[in-house]
C-alpha cells in the first residue's frame, strides 16, 4: 500500500506541475482572470483563474494511473472502482463548471446556492449518506434527517473552503493537509481507494501550490475552492468507520480550521446586523496576513492543520474521540488568545449574551433608565469613536429607542460596530425603523463609496419621531468631513511610499496579493 501512496503522490505532482502552467496560458487568452480593484482585490495585475481545473486533472490523472499500477504490477488491493466513485466524479465535474460560470459571470448567491443544493442531493442520493453522527463515543441514529443533514455537511464543507480562499496559498495549504489526515484516516478504516484518491488530491495541491504561493500567478476560483471542498467533505464521509457511515469527531476536527472561519463569518455578521452576503476582509486569511504576512500566514495555517488533522488521526487510532475536540479547542483557543482570529467575534458573542441575560432580571423601572452600550473596533485602528459619540449624544437628547452603527472599509482592513438602546425595546409593531447607507465621496474625481449602515429605531408613540428622524440625516451630512479626516489618515498610514500603485483612486501597496474567492456565509455563497 505504501508503492501505491507514492505513486499517486508522484503522479499528481507531476500532472499539477504540467498541466497548471498550460491552464494559465489558456485562461490568460481566454480573459479568465481576476482584476484588481479598489476595494477588495489588492493584487498588482490580473491573475489566472481556472487553477481549479488543473488541479481536479491532476487528481484524477494521479488516482487512475494508480489504479492501472495496481491491476498491472500489484495485487489489485485496491479491487474495483464502484459506482459511488462514478457519481463522485460526476458531482465534482458539475461543481467545477457551476465554479467556472461564477468565475467567468458572477452569479448571485441564491443561484450559486440552488445550483450546489442540486448537485448535492444528487450525490447524496445515490448513496453518500450520513446515517448517524457520533460524538465522544456516543452515537445519533438520524433516521429520516440522514438525507437533509448530509447535504448540509456537504454545503458546509463546499462553502468553508470556498470562504477561506481569500489570499495567495490559503486554501490550497489548508486543503492538502486536510487530504492527507483524510488519506491516513481513510487507511484506518479500511478504504484503500479513498485513501490512493485523499493522497491524490494532496498531491495536485502540492504542484499547483508551486504556482499559488505569493506572489501568486494563478488562483483557485471558485470553481476549484468548491470542487476542494465538496471531495474533502465526501471523503470525511466514506472515510469516518468501516461498514457503515459516520460523521464523527475525527473528521470534523481534520476540517477544522476552515470551519472556525466559517463559523466566525456568520456571527460576525448576524451580531452586527450585516448582510450575510456582505464582503469583508476580517476572514482567518486577511488578519493572519496583515498580523505575520503572507508567508507568516501560511505557515501558521500549516500549523494548525497540522495540529487537528494529527490528534484527529489520534483520536481514531486509539479510540478516544477527545483528543480530536481537543485539537479544535486548542487551535481555536490559540487563535482567539492570540488575538490574531475570533476575538472580536467572541466579544460580540459575550455582549450579546449579557445583554440578553440582564434583560431577564432588570425591573421595568429600571429598564426605563438603563442603557445597553457596545461600541467595538472590528479591525483596524481608525478612531471611529469621533462619529460615534455625537450620534449617542442625539439618541439620548431625542429619546431614540436604538441607534447602530456598522462600517467596513474592506481596503482599509477598517471594521466598526456600535450599538445604543434602550434595555426593554418598543414592540414590533410600535416601533419605527429606518436603514442609512453610509456612503462617502473618495479620491479626486468623488466617487461613492458605502462604507457602512446606520440603523435607527424608535417608538412611534414618542413625540415628532418622523421630525427627529429627518433631523439626524442632516447630522449625519455634518459627520462626513469628519469620516474623510479618518480615512485620509488611515490611508497615510497604509500607504508605503515607492511602493504604491493607484488602483481606480484608492492606494494599493505592491506587496499585498488577494485572491480572490466567494464570500458566503457558510450555507450562502456569494462575493468576497
Amino acid at each position: 500500500m505504501i508503492w501505491l501512496t507514492l505513486v499517486s503522490l508522484l503522479c499528481s505532482v507531476l500532472a499539477a506541475m504540467v498541466l497548471v502552467p498550460v491552464v494559465r496560458f489558456l485562461a490568460r487568452r481566454v480573459g479568465l482572470v481576476d482584476a484588481p480593484d479598489e476595494e477588495r482585490k489588492l493584487h498588482r495585475e490580473p491573475i489566472a483563474l481556472c487553477g481549479g481545473v488543473a488541479v481536479f486533472a491532476s487528481l484524477l490523472v494521479g488516482f487512475v494511473c494508480t489504479i492501472l499500477y495496481d491491476r498491472s504490477y500489484g495485487d489489485f488491493s485496491l479491487g474495483y472502482v464502484t459506482s459511488q466513485w462514478y457519481g463522485l466524479v460526476f458531482a465534482a465535474t458539475a461543481i467545477l463548471v457551476v465554479g467556472l460560470i461564477d468565475d467567468a459571470w458572477v452569479m448571485r448567491g441564491r443561484q450559486k446556492l440552488l445550483l450546489q443544493i442540486l448537485i448535492i442531493s444528487a450525490l447524496v442520493g445515490s448513496g453518500t449518506v450520513v446515517e448517524k453522527v457520533g460524538l465522544l463515543g456516543f452515537e445519533v441514529h438520524l433516521g429520516s434527517l440522514a438525507f437533509p443533514v448530509t447535504v448540509l455537511w456537504l454545503l458546509i464543507a463546499v462553502n468553508a473552503l470556498n470562504l477561506i480562499d481569500g489570499a495567495d496559498g490559503v486554501a490550497t495549504t489548508a486543503g492538502c493537509f486536510i487530504s492527507l489526515g483524510l488519506a491516513v484516516l481513510s487507511l484506518e478504516h479500511g478504504t484503500p481507494l479513498g485513501c490512493i484518491f485523499a493522497f491524490s488530491l494532496a498531491g495536485s495541491l502540492i504542484g499547483f501550490l508551486f504556482y499559488n504561493k505569493p506572489p501568486a500567478t494563478i488562483f483557485l476560483g471558485d470553481a476549484g475552492s468548491m470542487v476542494i471542498g465538496l471531495l474533502v467533505g465526501v471523503l470525511s464521509v466514506w472515510g469516518s468507520v468501516k461498514g457503515s457511515t459516520l460523521l464523527a469527531s475525527a473528521p470534523v476536527a481534520i476540517l477544522a480550521v476552515p470551519l472556525f472561519d466559517s463559523l466566525a463569518a456568520i456571527a460576525r455578521r448576524w451580531l452586527t446586523g450585516r448582510s450575510i452576503y456582505a464582503a469583508d476582509r476580517a476572514h482567518l486569511h486577511h488578519l493572519l496576513q496583515k498580523k505575520y504576512g503572507q508567508f507568516g500566514m501560511l505557515f501558521i495555517v500549516a500549523a494548525l492543520c497540522s495540529l487537528t488533522t494529527v490528534l484527529a488521526i489520534a483520536s481514531a487510532h486509539y479510540a478516544m474521540p477527545w483528543l480530536a475536540l481537543l485539537g479544535m479547542f486548542l487551535a481555536g483557543a490559540f487563535l482567539v488568545v492570540t488575538r490574531s482570529f475570533g476575538h472580536a467575534e467572541c466579544q460580540l458573542v459575550m455582549m450579546k449574551a449579557s445583554h440578553m441575560t440582564r434583560s431577564f432580571f432588570i425591573t421595568p423601572q429600571q429598564s426605563s433608565l438603563e442603557k445597553n452600550h457596545r461600541c467595538l473596533p472590528l479591525q483596524g485602528s481608525g478612531d471611529w469613536n469621533l462619529i460615534w459619540e455625537p450620534l449617542v449624544d442625539f439618541a439620548q437628547i431625542h429619546n431614540l429607542a436604538k441607534i447602530s452603527i456598522d462600517l467596513n472599509l474592506s481596503w482599509l482592513h477598517e471594521g466598526y460596530h456600535a450599538s445604543w438602546s434602550d434595555v426593554r425595546m418598543p414592540d414590533r409593531d410600535n416601533q419605527v425603523q429606518v436603514k442609512w447607507p453610509i456612503v462617502i465621496s473618495v479620491g479626486p474625481s468623488k466617487n461613492s463609496v458605502n462604507i457602512g449602515m446606520l440603523h435607527v429605531v424608535a417608538s412611534v408613540t414618542s413625540p415628532n419621531v418622523h421630525e427627529r428622524i429627518a433631523d439626524l440625516s442632516l447630522r449625519l451630512a455634518d459627520l462626513e468631513p469628519q469620516i474623510q479626516v479618518i480615512i485620509a489618515e488611515l490611508e497615510r498610514q497604509h500607504a508605503v511610499p515607492a511602493e504604491v500603485q493607484v488602483a481606480g483612486n484608492v492606494p494599493t501597496p505592491r506587496y499585498v496579493s488577494t485572491e480572490r474567492a466567494g464570500e458566503p456565509a457558510a450555507l450562502l455563497p456569494g462575493r468576497h
